[in-house]
């Protein structure tokens, strides 16, 4: 199994035990100690763990409302996927928009590598994530910090990012529902995402088979204004059929 695989599987593990031990790991995964320790150290960088003697646990936090840290465990390999699929679509030379998500996260991960590449974000970790990337240039808009999500969202976002167009802005769905719209929990992140919308020539959802079938406490938009949704092969068929009768053309990866 991949490092990537592998590491997915320790997050699994872990959401179900709380806790997980390197000799446990070394005999599941029929590696050595080192590589697991190597792979919890990675995954304590990402803030997904919190390293301990011998092992591994969840990270503590007395925050009320979901982490980030926490969205990023959600569907993992859904993600990984998803996010993958998603750089495919960007070519070297593009200006493009990736919005601050846990999905929009591994599209940071898999384009480190392209040229005269232009990206815009409001997500503090995907601009981290590209700091080292030479052949990436990346803006960021400034705004107010939006601890939940670790986005830059507010008047100054907004003030920025009207001004601006791309070749490919990159959504990411909190909840959806075919036919009748996207929304997500807060309003301030609702206009920016109506923002982002309207800043791509081509605009490409990403939303994993978790998020169809749910509403949210903020109208974003229809449906309708995608060209393209990216998801996986979770989703029901009846949704994909849903959404390419709006005119989305829909890219289901295979988990």
């Amino acid at each position: 199994m991949l490092g990537e695989g592998r590491r997915s599987k320790i997050l699994e593990l872990l959401e179900q035990e709380k806790a997980v031990e390197v000799p446990d790991l070394v005999k599941m995964f029929n590696v050595t100690g080192a590589t697991i320790r190597r792979d919890l150290e990675a995954l304590e960088k990402e803030g997904l763990l919190r390293r301990t003697h011998g092992g591994a646990v969840l990270p503590q936090s007395i925050s009320y409302e979901p982490l980030y840290s926490s969205q990023k465990r959600k569907n993992l390999k859904e993600k990984i996927a998803i996010g993958k699929r998603a750089a495919e679509l960007i070519n070297d030379g593009d200006t493009i928009f990736i919005e601050s998500g846990t999905t929009n996260f591994q599209i940071a991960k898999n384009i480190k590598g392209r040229h005269n590449l232009t990206v815009v974000t409001n997500s503090i970790d995907i601009a981290s994530e590209l700091l080292s990337a030479k052949g990436v240039h990346v803006i960021i808009p400034g705004g107010d910090l939006r601890k939940e999500t670790v986005a830059l969202v507010g008047p100054l976002a907004e003030r920025v990012l009207i001004e601006l167009k791309v070749d490919k802005a990159f959504l990411g769905i909190s909840a959806i529902i075919p036919g009748k719209g996207m929304s997500t929990a807060s309003i301030v992140e609702a206009q920016i995402k109506r923002l982002i919308i309207e800043m791509g020539k081509e605009v490409i959802g990403l939303a994993d088979y978790s998020k169809f079938g749910k509403e949210a406490f903020a109208f974003v938009a229809h449906t309708k204004v995608l060209n393209k949704l990216i998801t996986d092969s979770e989703i029901s068929q009846e949704y994909i059929e849903a959404l390419k009768e709006e005119g989305v053309e829909v890219i289901v990866c295979q988990i």
